[in-house]
């Protein structure tokens, strides 16, 4: 029984001398972690070190490395997955705030981070940053190109996994240009390795250097299933250069709403929102479709281009105009085929353009082009038109045209109509064979100004033209009509 007691007595003793050297540990392991941060000439105020929760504070931080300043005035991070014997000997997995050291941690918290780079006049900051379960794996940072800091963020993204983060008053100055991009709130969730499962982010802005005013806005952006892997790879690459083919980004879902600024206003122009739906019923066939609504036209009078504008609407009986465009695509690589369309812009009480294009045959150099963006590989594609499709019907857009060019011209309006369907079926295009059925094609469009009505033109040639069949239209005399399947029907609106 006393043997018993004896033990606990000594395992308490032993606890409680643990629980008391605690401190004492862990102020010599914050004094160790400055001397190593501070050994390639960072700056930082104070360390805090918690052993018991894994975490570190830094408290005024400061770093200068290629070109670029880097200061923060707090960063904690807790939950490090770090060596305990690491820790206290002071080598810590941001020591010195390396390119291409691995990081993991549970949550990482920064206040008034700001990154100025000298060497293009580019600037971060951030008010405060959140991250929840953040696992930096090991990346080649050596660089020794002329945009380090964007290769280097490339390749950070690309070994990056992040369960959520949130961003407050983000503030990003372009290199060279002295525009800003700023927004409110960022917040995105499961963001692995160019991969993230949804974005939200509030009052986004540009600003001009020297403006007062937001060269634009938008209220509201959401998007979901996004894929930026190719771009981080393609920015990754000791190559890249600004402008160099970056890839495609896929998105399954995104809308913005709420636009605004002085671009828009400037020219009388009000956005409704902006969207985009993509469904994915193989991983070889997708379907989306892009719908932009609620736009205005309605312009200013405190510009001559701006009065200018309002005085043509004005001829053609108009205050505003208003337009929605819905747009549908479909890429099916099994059938080797890209659909863009139907597409409709709609102008209520105006008119309505509907148009669909079909690319057939469609091989591996066309779609490497498509999802690469180097649209060099084109030229090694086979793939062609099979088809296309414009239909114009008139509502009312046609009178008021033809209003406004008789109030320029002086003449009647049954004049100008005559005149302009005059000019329309004796138009030869330079270099361009004029057949009987280019001549059938251009009746058919003066008939259109004449009557008005619904004008459909197709194009299907036999067999689908690609690149190398396009080749004849360069030489003088071409047969577009022939070469490209066109004809034009005419019917009353529909």
């Amino acid at each position: 029984m006393k043997k018993w007691l004896l033990a606990v007595v000594a395992l308490v003793v032993i606890v409680g001398a643990a629980v008391a050297a605690v401190p004492i540990l862990e102020e010599r392991a914050a004094t160790q972690v400055k001397a190593e941060i501070e050994r390639d000439g960072t700056k930082v105020g104070r360390v805090e070190v918690s052993l018991l929760d894994r975490s570190i504070a830094l408290l005024d931080l400061k770093s200068a490395s290629g070109g670029a300043q880097t200061a923060v005035s707090r960063w904690h991070a807790s939950g490090l997955a770090w060596p305990l014997g690491e820790l206290l000997q002071g080598r810590t997995p941001l020591a010195g705030l390396r390119w291409g050291d691995p990081l993991q941690a549970d949550r990482i918290e920064l206040a008034d981070l700001d990154i100025a780079d000298s060497t293009d006049g580019s600037r971060w900051s951030v008010q405060s940053l959140t991250i929840d379960g953040f696992d930096l794996a090991r990346f080649d940072g050596s660089y020794n190109g002329r945009f380090p800091w964007q290769v280097r963020i490339a390749r950070a993204l690309g070994a990056l996994a992040m369960r959520r983060v949130e961003v407050n008053n983000l503030r990003v100055t372009l290199p060279g240009m002295g525009e800003t991009f700023g927004v409110a709130t960022t917040v995105l969730d499961r963001y692995d390795r160019g991969r993230l499962a949804a974005l939200a982010m509030k009052s986004i802005e540009a600003t001009v250097k020297g403006e007062p005013a937001a060269l634009y806005t938008i209220a509201e952006t959401k998007a979901s299933g996004m894929d930026w892997s190719r771009l981080v790879r393609a920015m990754a690459s000791a190559a890249w250069y600004p402008g160099a083919p970056f890839g495609r980004i896929h998105v399954d879902n995104a809308a913005l709403s709420g636009f605004g600024g002085e671009m828009l206003s400037r020219y009388g122009v009000s956005l409704g929102s902006v969207s985009l739906e993509t469904t994915h019923e193989s991983d070889k066939v997708s379907r989306s479709r892009t719908r932009i609504e609620g736009f205005v036209l309605a312009p200013p009078l405190r510009s001559l281009q701006g009065l200018k504008t309002r005085l043509a609407l004005q001829t053609m009986g108009l205050r505003e105009v208003k337009l929605d465009l819905d747009c549908a695509g479909t890429e099916d690589r099994t059938k080797g085929e890209l659909i863009v369309g139907p597409c409709a812009l709609v102008g209520p009480g105006l008119g309505e353009i509907d148009f669909t294009v079909r690319i057939v045959d469609a091989d591996d150099a066309f779609w490497r082009a498509i999802d690469d963006g180097g649209l060099l590989t084109l030229s090694q594609s086979k793939a062609g038109l099979g088809s296309a499709r414009l239909v114009l019907v008139d509502k009312s857009l046609l009178e008021r045209g033809l209003k406004a060019l008789s109030a320029t011209t002086g003449r009647s309006l049954a004049e100008t109509r005559s005149n302009l369907a005059r000019e329309i079926r004796v138009y030869q295009p330079a270099d361009i064979l004029i057949s009987q059925d280019m001549t059938n094609l251009l009746d058919t469009v003066a008939q259109f100004v004449e009557q008005g009505g619904t004008l459909t033109i197709e194009a299907k040639p036999e067999p689908p033209v690609d690149l190398e069949g396009l080749k004849p239209l360069l030489r003088p005399g071409a047969d577009l009509v022939r070469l490209l399947g066109l004809s034009a029907s005419l019917s009353r609106s529909r």
